[in-house]
């Protein structure tokens, strides 16, 4: 089964997104660095974890250690979904990397974190500061996550060579995500928790191109596919490869191949006209 990567937004003021869904929802399969926790407050949410299926009922909980593959659907449900900074969570403890959490059933660790995220679905209606509220509880459930649930995982990520590998492969993921958008280098460091000059020798390094031109070669080849394998125009090739405009994508594809998409055309069809 496909899993997609998830970049997520934090709310303002915090290290996390704090999220409210209700009603029928069916969220794909997917995966992010984040720590996940899914609380219950009303109806019942089926959840994929790899590859096991399990039920959630009302004032239950369950937890997803970072990059674990989940889906989430309902046909009726409240539920708090809270999505932890993994940078903000590693600056506590270094051996992250290497480990995972594991709250076992019963436990006091499961009754304490159980309190914190019912403690935190009600937080929308504090009358002063919610944030800082939110804040608070966030730290304290990941204290009880260290202290309590913490253990070892010999098949994680645990030197500097895997991490960089870790951290491009989550840059790439995004880019071929919103190519389509306004990007900037700075806007996707700050998005995965790094710094713009570690972004720009990562893919200098590991793709062998900067991140400028590696975005390019991305837009290209989404635009070229459009264009020689589903008929699409010119500009509509531009559109689907995220160029502002054909002049755009015709300047760049001649750098690019030395060659521009209206002579391109003309060698696959073999005719003259577009």
């Amino acid at each position: 089964m496909n899993s997609e990567f998830e970049l997520i937004r934090y709310n303002e003021n915090l290290p996390a997104r704090i999220e409210l869904k209700q009603g029928a929802f069916d969220t794909p399969y997917h995966w992010h660095k984040e720590i996940e926790l899914v609380y219950v407050m009303d109806g019942a949410v089926t959840i994929k974890i790899n590859t096991q299926d399990r039920s959630l009922h009302a004032d239950e909980f369950v937890l997803m250690n970072s990059a674990e593959n989940h889906s989430l659907s309902s046909e009726d449900a409240k539920c708090l979904i809270l999505d932890i900074s993994y940078e903000f969570a590693e600056q506590f403890d270094s051996s992250l990397y290497s480990s995972s959490f594991k709250i076992v059933s019963g436990s006091g660790a499961e009754e304490e974190i159980h309190n914190l995220l019912w403690q935190l679905s009600r937080t929308p209606n504090e009358p002063k500061l919610p944030d800082l509220r939110q804040y608070a509880l966030i730290t304290e459930l990941l204290h009880v996550l260290f202290v309590q649930c913490k253990h070892q995982n010999p098949n994680a990520v645990i030197n500097e060579e895997q991490a960089r590998s870790r951290h491009i492969k989550l840059a790439m993921e995004y880019l071929q995500q919103h190519f389509r958008e306004e990007i900037t280098e700075i806007e996707v460091a700050k998005l995965l928790g790094l710094t713009p000059i570690y972004l720009s020798a990562l893919f200098s390094e590991t793709a062998g191109m900067p991140f400028r031109e590696y975005l390019l070669k991305i837009r290209l080849e989404h635009a070229m596919d459009a264009l020689l394998n589903k008929h699409m125009t010119i500009e509509e090739a531009a559109k689907a490869g995220g160029f502002p405009s054909k002049r755009t994508f015709i300047a760049k594809c001649k750098r690019a191949y030395h060659i521009t998409p209206f002579q391109l055309l003309k060698q696959k069809r073999g005719t003259g006209g577009e």
